[in-house]
């Protein structure tokens, strides 16, 4: 389970990677290789695109004294119907229920085994509380793409979907 906190990460990885920072044009996407070709391929083509129209905010870990990116993670506003939201999610909720959807994660297959992907949803996971404490939002909502995506994220405390297979969920504190 990942300890909610309202402190700011700075990452467990000492010496080797910066803290997380918004991904502008300047840092560069083109040597990331994290094994998963469609999220390579958006991180390249499509997060500065999404960051521009204010359709989702990239966050990107660098290494250390580089502009080379180790692991990103993007976070968009949604919404979830109750039919595919568990119990507790639903209860005295709206109906769609409001979100932050963790569209995307991933890390550079150099920095595989480091914790660092525990680092980034955690990073993120605070950012999601800091949100939830000014606007109305119930959950972080992620679609993994893997099964062993799907494992990380239920080690992590989210909670499968009642009606879709790769789609967990981590309740907010309220």
């Amino acid at each position: 389970m990942i300890p909610l906190s309202t402190n700011c990460w700075q990452g467990n990885l000492s010496g080797t990677c910066n803290s997380t920072r918004a991904f502008i044009q300047f840092s560069s996407g083109g040597g990331f290789v994290s094994g998963e070709a469609v999220l390579d391929d958006w991180l390249k083509q499509r997060s500065l695109k999404n960051q521009a129209f204010r359709a989702a905010r990239t966050l990107v870990v660098c290494k250390k004294d580089t502009k080379q990116i180790v692991g990103f993670y993007s976070l968009a506003t949604g919404s979830v119907n109750h039919t595919e939201a568990t119990g507790s999610l639903r209860r005295n909720m709206p109906d769609p229920i409001p979100v932050i959807i963790l569209a995307r994660l991933a890390v550079d297959v150099s920095f595989r085994r480091k914790e660092l992907g525990a680092d980034l949803l955690h990073d993120a996971v605070l950012r999601c509380y800091r949100v939830a404490e000014n606007i109305g939002v119930r959950a972080i909502m992620v679609h993994a793409l893997t099964e062993e995506t799907k494992s990380f994220y239920i080690h992590h405390g989210f909670k499968l979907s009642q009606t879709q297979l790769r789609t967990l969920s981590l309740k907010l504190p309220q």
